[in-house]
């Protein structure tokens, strides 16, 4: 029987260092991140996503059809994004099939880039990024990158099951959350998640074009904003702003 997921990789690697991972969530964070990661990089496209469980979509570039869940990189460094938001039905098998990809391509550290939403963003010049990891090697990469550890939350969506399966399978995932806006782009935030990336695994991204290019980004991706907050309500990420009932 056919998984539900497949990553079809038009390059097979044998085996990648790091993999990023960006899906539209709070603020469009993680997408927007990843892809301007990969366009500074000029990553190859090497493979994409196929699934019934996806939405019927394709999107088009430059007069090319390409499936919106596509993977770029090469052994250093991969990066897995989505132009359309992951629905309910699909985060389960989605996050099962990315982590049993990761292990088998020996990933060492998948970087799972988010948004947590804060309600004064406005008021925030430069965005906080805060970390969490699912075994000791990553919590000593944030120690040493000096990004703070998220103490207390909540996670919900596609990075929280990505986390969840990682923990169980004992792959080491980090998670990167910039603070956000919850309801607009914020290509800030996507700003302050590369300079947290380029700490942690010593890259070298500028974000000046980014930042430059905000205004022409959260016009681009406003419908992609709206659609991606619906689906996140019947995920409740709105949690994310509250803390957990108990501790420890």
């Amino acid at each position: 029987m056919l998984e539900e997921i497949q990553i079809i990789e038009d390059t097979p690697l044998s085996s990648v260092k790091y993999c990023l991972v960006g899906m539209p969530d709070t603020g469009l964070t993680g997408m927007i991140a990843v892809s301007h990661i990969v366009h500074a990089l000029n990553l190859p496209e090497i493979g994409h996503v196929e699934s019934d469980l996806l939405p019927p979509v394709m999107v088009i570039h430059q007069g090319n059809p390409k499936v919106p869940m596509r993977l770029f990189g090469d052994s250093k460094l991969a990066a897995l994004t989505s132009e359309t938001p992951i629905n309910l039905a699909a985060v389960g098998p989605l996050s099962r099939g990315l982590v049993n990809w990761a292990l088998s391509r020996k990933v060492m550290v998948l970087v799972s880039i988010s948004g947590i939403a804060v309600q004064n963003r406005i008021e925030i010049e430069t965005p906080q990024v805060f970390g969490i990891s699912t075994t000791k090697r990553g919590r000593e990469m944030l120690e040493s990158s000096k990004i703070p550890v998220l103490e207390e939350g909540f996670m919900v969506g596609p990075h929280a099951m990505v986390l969840r399966e990682s923990l169980t399978k004992g792959l080491t995932n980090i998670v990167l959350l910039a603070q956000s806006h919850s309801q607009y782009p914020d290509p800030g935030a996507a700003a302050s998640a590369i300079s947290a990336v380029n700490k942690l695994l010593g890259l070298d991204v500028d974000v000046k074009e980014l930042l430059d290019e905000a205004e022409e980004i959260r016009v681009k991706t406003r419908e992609l904003m709206q659609r991606t907050a619906r689906s996140l309500q019947g995920m409740a990420k709105t949690q994310e702003q509250e803390l957990p009932a108990m501790y420890g």
